[in-house]
């Protein structure tokens, strides 16, 4: 029985991906993911600098800046700088920006809409084995990705 549990979860991770894959493409063209995951923190940090996003993408600070610039260069945020500090560069949504960052909000609510009605076909009493379970799977994932952050 857990080597069957084990080939669903790996056919599920593979589904999952092939679907971010192909719905990536379709709603978003161009941009990438991590493109589309920054135009996001952009639009919801208070302060979208370099150094908020890298916290929040939890990425390097490098990473963000290649990120950035290549954003800047397809029009879909801009540069400014705060009134007294020019040092340090802020980033704001350009009109299509603006609109991909608002097609991302309206497609997560549209699939947390669609998979918790998909979650209400089930019995209370199979939703709270399910949740149950993908708790401990959370925590033994993460104690996995602990352990691989400590090397």
């Amino acid at each position: 029985m857990e080597e069957q549990i084990f080939n669903r979860i790996v056919e599920f991770i593979e589904k999952t991906e092939r679907y971010n894959e192909l719905s990536n493409r379709i709603n978003y063209g161009e941009l990438t993911l991590s493109e589309v995951h920054c135009l996001d923190y952009i639009g919801r940090l208070e302060v979208p600098n370099v150094t908020g996003i890298a916290k929040a993408m939890r990425m390097t600070r490098g990473g963000i800046t290649k990120l950035t610039s290549k954003l800047v260069g397809k029009g879909y945020i801009e540069k400014h700088s705060i009134q007294g500090n020019r040092k340090e560069v802020h980033f704001r949504l350009t009109d299509p920006g603006r609109e991909i960052y608002l097609k991302h909000e309206r497609i997560h609510e549209e699939a947390r809409m669609r998979e918790t009605a998909f979650f209400s076909t089930f019995t209370q009493g199979e939703q709270k084995v399910i949740a149950d379970f993908l708790e401990r799977l959370n925590g033994f994932t993460l104690s996995k990705i602990q352990e691989l952050e400590e090397k």
